[in-house]
């Protein structure tokens, strides 16, 4: 028992921040970690080891969220990122930042966060999308392409 309270404190609080990423809302995003960490742990046997812990957990956040998607066939809530996410930056520069980034599509608003916010690797991204570590790193390049273009865009409306 005390090995799955590790395991939890361990992992939560990174898999909750990455289920926000991906549900945009604070209550969704507890019941996806949870749901998350019950799959994990009541399969924890076919964890194989070949990546880190917290990417197999946010694969499994992934995979069940898009099912979940598929199933509600709702266009996603807008973002509610962490509070923390630009404290050091201008009021009106997040403001900007966010709603250029509120404005991607996915895969790139989900490897833009997991990247920026999360602060995941590009071979954890790689692993959570299911493909290669050049192509983690494009789709992040894009996206940061992508954010200063539409920023550049609302500044000379």
């Amino acid at each position: 028992m005390k090995d799955l309270e590790e395991f939890y404190n361990a992992h939560y609080k990174g898999l909750y921040a990455y289920c926000v990423t991906l549900t945009r809302n604070r209550a969704d995003a507890e019941d996806l970690a949870a749901e998350t960490m019950y799959r994990a742990i009541r399969h924890a046997d076919k964890f194989r080891g070949d990546c880190k812990v917290g990417t197999w957990l946010c694969s499994i956040a992934r995979n069940l969220f898009l099912t979940q998607e598929k199933k509600r066939k709702r266009p996603p809530p807008l973002p509610e990122p962490p509070e923390e996410l630009f404290l050091n930056s201008d009021k009106e520069d997040v403001k900007e930042i966010l709603l250029s980034m509120n404005a991607l599509e996915e895969p790139y608003r989900g490897v833009f966060l997991l990247r920026t916010v999360g602060g995941a690797e590009y071979g954890e991204i790689a692993k959570i999308y299911q493909k290669s570590e050049s192509w983690a790193r494009v789709a992040y390049h894009r996206a940061r392409l992508k954010i200063i273009e539409k920023m550049e865009e609302s500044r000379h409306e």
